[in-house]
């Protein structure tokens, strides 16, 4: 099993994991809801506290239901690792038989030894998962307490500026400042937990994994070892206590020192001889680093074991065939892997606004969002070997609704994102309104909009259009005739002319009339 093949086993129950976690994320926040209640933050700190309980019972329950989901998925994939496990060797078995250098021996199907390895060893997986399920539960309670208590901090640092307050209103009550900051503190907050996530795993060092992080790894472990304790197993169905393991350059330190020896499976170590008579020293297998992360036949080992049978095979040195390639296409495909979980995390933060009902924040993570799916395409668009996988960018909760909403979001901003120019210098109009009758300008709208209409002042037809700012308020309008009033508008060659507007504390307090600047000529050069 190589590295692309132990990595893809875990998939599987990687992704159950993944879910999970946003599972139990979208029920925090979904217990921050009443930020906006009518009282002071102290208060409502307290009575988000006091539901730590209720939420607790609540991620059991989640936990749970997943749980018999994750531990019947990680048996599939065992079940399937020793059958592919066991197929590969078959031929070899068979040869040996009909040669009669071994005697006969029973089904992969019907081994003992087969059967008490993988059970074993799907024992291990369900205790590694019941583990990370346990971690979860009281990591999602930390999570959610540190939360709302990081929540109810900004927000009391924040209400306490006086530019904050000034923003607000002049004569804002405490209340709202109050139920205002909690909001602004939320969304920042939110955006740090969806970053940091909940851990299935705290190691001795304290370090914590990702459900991702940690599962994956577990369960690569768990399907290489499935893989190799099944070639064990079927080695003494045919009777053979004697393995060899392969080399190749570049070995790791504890893989160095037992790549190319002899091992025994029964743990004594003696002397044989090869088929050209040639004495050969073998160990003991548990005398070997096997069983260590970084060890023979370990996480990310390139190491193969192959059955030795004295008198009929020689000792050699295996070479691991293209490992250079495959290296190359295994640091290839952990990118696009990083990549991926960029772009789950954030969709996961588009759930997570999505969740608390805030429009504003669900368009920028919305944003973002397309920015990193593009990084992604582009990168696997680069890589001859690589294609793009769907099914790994997935997140529960990212549904038909919610992708429209962020596909609407990004249309939104790309619209109105900044004023853009064609290559001539002209403007992009964002709203072409010259079909539409009895036509009122708002004087506040999307921000940076160009709107475009028409007038009709008998046969004369002239084009008006208005600009807005980064605030959404209209601040100039741009005219490519003079209102069929060329006395009071005697500008331009055609009555052209621009008016400019002023605001104060929400309100238009004056407009001026003049000529077009240079600028403003390229720009509506089509219209003038």
């Amino acid at each position: 099993m190589n590295l692309l093949e132990n990595q893809r086993a875990a998939e599987a129950v990687d992704r159950i994991y993944q879910d999970l976690e946003t599972i139990l994320m979208q029920n925090i926040v979904r217990h921050l809801r009443g930020w906006e209640q009518p009282i002071d933050t102290d208060r409502w700190l307290m009575r988000k506290l006091a539901e730590i309980g209720k939420l607790n019972q609540e991620n059991i329950k989640l936990i749970a239901n997943m749980s018999g989901i994750s531990q019947a998925t990680a048996e599939q994939m065992l079940n399937k690792m020793a059958e592919e496990a066991t197929a590969a060797m078959e031929p070899g078995f068979q040869y040996m038989v009909e040669q009669n250098l071994i005697e006969g021996m029973p089904e992969g199907r019907r081994s003992k030894n087969i059967r008490q390895a993988v059970d074993n060893l799907k024992a291990q997986a369900k205790n590694t998962l019941n583990l990370c399920n346990t971690t979860m539960l009281y990591k999602a309670r930390d999570a959610y307490s540190r939360l709302v208590q990081n929540i109810a901090k900004e927000a009391e640092e924040l209400s306490n500026k006086q530019e904050f307050i000034d923003v607000l209103n002049k004569h804002g009550s405490s209340v709202t400042i109050g139920a205002e900051s909690r909001h602004q503190a939320m969304i920042k907050c939110i955006r740090e937990f969806n970053e940091k996530g909940i851990p299935a795993f705290v190691d001795k060092r304290g370090r914590e994994w990702t459900p991702e992080a940690y599962v994956n790894m577990a369960m690569r472990n768990t399907a290489r070892q499935t893989a190799e304790e099944v070639q064990s197993a079927r080695c003494k169905d045919a009777g053979i206590n004697l393995i060899q393991i392969d080399s190749h350059s570049g070995a790791r330190p504890k893989c160095a020192k037992d790549q190319g020896k002899i091992f025994s499976l029964n743990n004594v170590s003696g002397e044989t001889e090869d088929l050209n008579g040639r004495t050969i020293r073998y160990y003991p297998w548990n005398s070997s680093s096997y069983g260590e992360p970084d060890g023979i036949l370990g996480i990310n080992c390139h190491h193969h074991k192959w059955p030795f049978v004295p008198k009929v095979n020689i000792q050699r040195y295996f070479p691991t065939n293209d490992i250079d390639v495959n290296d190359k296409l295994y640091k290839e495909t952990q990118v696009q892997r990083a990549l991926e979980r960029s772009v789950r995390k954030q969709k996961r933060e588009c759930v997570l606004c999505n969740e608390i009902g805030d429009k504003e924040a669900f368009k920028e993570a919305a944003v973002k969002l397309k920015q990193k799916e593009a990084k992604l395409k582009r990168y696997v668009g680069s890589k001859e070997q690589l294609h793009r996988r769907k099914d790994r960018e997935q997140v529960v909760g990212f549904d038909k609704g919610v992708s429209a909403r962020a596909t609407s979001s990004n249309k939104f901003v790309e619209k109105y994102g900044k004023v853009r120019y064609n290559k001539d210098g002209t403007v992009i109009i964002t709203d072409d309104w010259k079909n539409r009758k009895h036509v009122s300008i708002p004087k506040e709208y999307h921000q940076n909009a160009v709107i475009e209409v028409s007038e009709r002042k008998g046969d004369d037809v002239q084009i008006n259009r208005t600009f807005y700012n980064q605030e959404g308020k209209m601040y100039r309008q741009t005219h490519s005739g003079p209102h069929a009033n060329s006395r009071q508008h005697p500008y331009g060659k055609n009555g052209e002319h621009a008016h400019d507007y002023e605001w104060k504390d929400g309100k238009i307090v004056n407009r001026t009339t003049r000529e077009l600047t240079k600028k403003e000529r390229e720009e509506s050069g089509d219209i003038l």
